[in-house]
């Protein structure tokens, strides 16, 4: 009896926590979506990076060059982000304190702003930040000490700023893996040869109603591009398929237009028409490519 009274008192219990996950989930899930669409709102791009799922890629150097400060805050609130695009935007050094908490964070642009050596402190904690581009910014020497802690920086761009030479190659002492970029010194360029261009695999085709059926997730490779073009008689939308199984929406391409895109060997990749009916599906290889949508 008493095992049956613990058993029965525990049941209602478990129901209530149940539902509470439930509710904090779909909480969660609102949140999301919030910010979502208050950066949508904003003029900014939002995209699944490709690689862990809920990362995120967010531009607005596109359709959002009006963003101030305030609505960095947005960007914030999502957390996940792992490139950052804020090139031409109208923020200054203040609002820099909304990127200090996004600590996965791997490229970062800020070129052509207003930003200046007031506020670079926030982004020192920044660890895992591989690129910043700070070109045509009001940034000095000074700023380079705040940067000198961030270990996993490999690309530097500071073309017409007020970094000198001699902060440069300090900071090349502190990082030796950083490559600085300060700008061609046009006294010393060399007129070369354009290489040949690499050749480029063909991606084949796999129309959705074919009996060739591709895998039905994308897997984890090695890092191509692919080049799409429609030659199609309509618009199309592009959705990547990724680890599990789940559509993203990468992008729309015109009649007649095309998309490069970044994406790894192994990645599946689903054209439907603007109703979202599935048309055909490409596989990416290993080599940079083209894929070819037909008629």
């Amino acid at each position: 009896m008493l095992t049956n009274q613990s058993t029965i008192s525990k049941g209602p219990c478990w129901i209530w926590i149940l539902l509470l996950v439930g509710a904090i989930t779909s909480h969660s899930q609102a949140a999301d979506l919030a910010v979502l669409d208050a950066i949508k709102k904003s003029g900014g791009l939002v995209l699944p990076h490709p690689g862990k799922a809920e990362q995120w890629e967010v531009e607005f150097h596109l359709r959002g060059r009006e963003l101030t400060d305030d609505g960095l805050r947005h960007v914030a609130a999502l957390k996940n982000v792992v490139v950052l695009n804020l090139r031409d935007t109208q923020i200054t050094s203040a609002g820099l304190v909304h990127l200090k908490g996004l600590s996965k964070l791997r490229r970062l642009h800020l070129e052509r702003t207003q930003i200046g050596d007031e506020g670079i402190e926030n982004l020192a904690g920044l660890d895992n930040l591989e690129y910043l581009n700070l070109y045509g910014t009001k940034i000095t020497d000074k700023v380079l000490d705040q940067l000198a802690g961030l270990k996993n920086l490999k690309q530097l761009y500071v073309w017409q700023t007020g970094v000198t030479k001699e902060g440069a190659d300090k900071l090349k002492r502190t990082l030796p893996g950083v490559k600085v970029v300060r700008g061609i010194d046009l006294s010393k360029v060399v007129t070369v040869k354009n290489p040949e261009p690499k050749p480029k695999d063909n991606l084949k085709w796999l129309p959705a109603k074919g009996k060739e059926k591709p895998p039905s997730k994308s897997k984890t490779g090695s890092f191509t591009v692919i080049t799409f073009q429609n030659k199609s008689d309509q618009d199309i939308k592009l959705y990547w398929i990724d680890y599990g199984g789940a559509r993203k929406l990468y992008g729309e391409i015109d009649k007649d237009g095309d998309r490069q895109q970044n994406t790894y060997s192994d990645a599946v990749w689903l054209v439907t028409d603007e109703k979202d009916k599935p048309l055909g599906y490409f596989v990416a290889g290993t080599k940079m490519a083209v894929a070819i949508i037909p008629k």
